[in-house]
């Protein structure tokens, strides 16, 4: 990611905090280019922000869009969206083993407002596939997938997707998992791209952020909703974002390491039962992976030879992760999955979404050595 030379600021390297809701104009004249779109000035704090429009600039660059717009959350940044583009009695299709709240989000509430959401298992491919041709119907107005999936980082064939859609359908992808680092959804077809900007695009764990990029026109009609929601960052938020995406391509590539070397540790182990990282041979869409990504990211889930207490067990005897459900920052995270995201699910859910007892999601931080962290897993699995 290389920066462009700025023309704006005077001469500060780095970009200051525009810390204002309000903006004047010098006369009635410059109001009114403001709405012939002559000049673009600051209007309102709800409507945009310098210190957004530089971050937005980035997010649409690293993801080959036209434009992006920043939101409080990648969870604002989905919603908005879809909210956006689907009215009543629209269909949505979705793959089903998915985030939770993205699950909740399209059974709960979309249904609410006449909006069906269908969701479609992506841990099978032939059986993905099979499920999207029988779904997939002129009332279908948009297909979300996320994609590597959380937490297990099932993948799909985007392409083969957007081959079938008609052109009144929209593709969108949350890549949140492998960032524009490791794939780049718009050249399979995406329409729309979302990042929980949270993750690995902030980097720190210290601040809530989404973010959506896409055609101009598309990000036009999303940015009309967002003016009305108000579901904007402070820009302070903007600001700590901007300076963490300068370092997004360092810290993958130390990730993407690790997680390759943690995931080969894990497997070879005779306590675990099962490894889920793409890169790895056994992932049941590792031929996707080669087609799709170029790395594999620093979340590395795994069961373990364990029911659920013996699996508690070893989670709590880790030393190095925080017992967590953030990735992407410095310090390695850890979940026990049934325990800690999917707990308030009924067993059955969590059967159809693949959530064992034993299923562990390991986030891996900027650690230096890998060896101290797989000698933490060794000390930790010798007790089950």
């Amino acid at each position: 990611m290389t920066n462009k030379k700025k023309t704006y600021y005077s001469n500060s390297l780095i970009s200051p905090i525009y810390q204002t809701a309000t903006y004047y104009f010098q006369d009635t004249a410059q109001i009114i280019k403001q709405h012939e779109q002559e000049i673009k000035l600051g209007r309102y704090g709800r409507y945009d922000n310098p210190s957004w429009l530089e971050v937005e600039e980035k997010v649409a660059a690293l993801d080959k869009m036209e434009n992006a717009l920043i939101f409080p959350s990648g969870m604002s940044a989905i919603t908005t969206s879809l909210l956006t583009f689907l009215k009543q009695d629209d269909k949505l299709l979705y793959t089903g083993q998915t985030y939770r709240n993205i699950r909740k989000l399209c059974m709960d509430i979309l249904s609410k407002i006449g909006i069906t959401a269908v969701p479609l298992y992506q841990s099978d491919t032939k059986q993905f596939e099979d499920q999207f041709k029988a779904r997939y119907s002129e009332d279908v107005r948009l297909v979300f997938i996320e994609m590597p999936s959380n937490p297990h980082l099932y993948l799909v064939d985007i392409a083969m997707i957007k081959e079938q859609l008609r052109d009144d359908t929209l593709l969108i992808v949350d890549s949140t998992l492998s960032t524009p680092i490791n794939l780049q959804p718009i050249d399979f077809g995406a329409d729309l791209i979302i990042h929980s900007a949270t993750k690995y695009m902030a980097g720190h764990g210290d601040i809530l952020a989404g973010t959506v990029s896409g055609s101009a026109d598309l990000i036009e009609q999303i940015r009309n909703y967002r003016n009305v929601t108000g579901a904007i960052v402070d820009p302070n938020t903007a600001f700590f974002l901007n300076r963490g995406m300068k370092t997004l391509p360092l810290r993958m590539n130390h990730l993407n390491e690790v997680g390759l070397k943690l995931a080969r540790y894990l497997e070879a182990h005779d306590k675990v039962r099962q490894v889920y990282y793409t890169a790895l041979p056994s992932h049941p869409h590792h031929a996707l992976a080669k087609k799709y990504l170029t790395d594999h990211g620093g979340v590395v889930s795994f069961e373990l030879e364990a029911g659920e207490k013996e699996t508690t067990q070893f989670v709590d005897a880790l030393q190095i992760p925080f017992m967590g459900t953030n990735f992407g920052l410095a310090d390695s995270m850890i979940e026990q999955c049934a325990i800690f995201t999917y707990y308030q699910l009924t067993p059955q859910e969590r059967a159809e979404i693949g959530i064992t007892d034993s299923l562990v999601r390991y986030s891996i931080g900027y650690e230096d050595d890998v060896e101290d962290i797989i000698q933490d897993l060794e000390q930790a699995l010798a007790i089950l």
